[in-house]
């Protein structure tokens, strides 16, 4: 039992001291190379507070004296424990080492880039589940709705509407609230209007359902994002038109949670500035 307690006390110490050394190297700008100069540098017959680079800002200062003191370098009275600071030179010293090793264990990201190209277009045989995979990634995220959808796009459709429709059907069963934006009033184009006759399709199966066109702050200015949002999203090129989902060669990309909430920030950001208006 002791010596079970003492390899305990052992490892925590250890993930201890690797805290705090990526602590430290992020005070360096991610640098390996200061971070081990700097650690190579640190002498015990020093006080703690001049372990410390001068050119470092205040509120850097204080973090890495923090470090220090959390890795156990520095005591309560300022005091360098020469003990502590040699195992934390260590640690410093291999830190370079560990980040090669965790890059070198890290798989090989996938692809996430997915494509929509006009039905006349043959792919190869081993790319033919590329082929319209860009409006299924559509009708996922809005498949993938819990709370609130989001629509955006700088040019609408009707056959754009009737084409994400069925993608609509999960969010229009459970009533979700709806936020159609991006559209500009342009009177040389009904895209304003078939996201609003959208909006009001929604809203005839009493759904709440908010529509902003976009009130551009300079002549010739678009809001040009195209993004779907329900839980997860879809950021690409393709507008919410009966081309764009399914005739013109497009492209884009999933969006994780964090990215939808961050594209909502940027709605939020736009309304209060006046340029996206209900």
């Amino acid at each position: 039992m002791a010596a079970t307690a003492e390899l305990t006390q052992d490892a925590s110490r250890a993930r201890t001291l690797v805290q705090c050394a990526y602590g430290v190297l992020d005070l360096f700008d991610g640098s390996d190379a200061a971070l081990s100069a700097w650690a190579e540098s640190l002498s015990a017959d020093r006080a703690g507070d001049q372990l410390v680079p001068a050119w470092f800002a205040p509120a850097t200062q204080g973090a890495l004296v923090a470090h220090l003191a959390a890795a156990g370098v520095i005591g309560n009275g300022g005091q360098v424990d020469a003990f502590n600071l040699a195992d934390f030179q260590q640690v410093c010293a291999l830190l370079p080492h560990f980040r090669m090793e965790e890059v070198s264990r890290r798989p090989e990201p996938g692809a996430q880039v997915v494509f929509t190209v006009p039905p006349a277009v043959q792919l190869p045989d081993e790319a033919r589940h590329l082929q319209q995979s860009l409006s299924d990634r559509v009708f996922d995220a809005l498949a993938s709705a819990t709370d609130r959808v989001l629509l955006c796009s700088p040019f609408w459709s009707d056959r754009g509407a009737d084409n994400l429709w069925d993608g609509l059907g999960r969010a229009r069963a459970a009533r979700l609230p709806v936020t159609l934006a991006g559209a500009k009033d342009d009177p040389g184009r009904d895209d304003l209007g078939a996201m609003l006759r959208l909006a009001d399709r929604l809203r005839g199966e009493g759904m709440m359902v908010r529509a902003l066109r976009y009130v551009p702050a300079a002549a010739g200015s678009l809001f040009h994002a195209k993004v779907v949002g329900g839980d997860y999203g879809y950021l690409g090129s393709a507008n919410l038109t009966g081309p764009g989902l399914g005739e013109h060669v497009e492209a884009g990309l999933p969006l994780a949670p964090a990215d939808v909430e961050r594209v909502w920030w940027l709605l939020g950001v736009l309304e209060r500035a006046e340029l996206l208006r209900e």
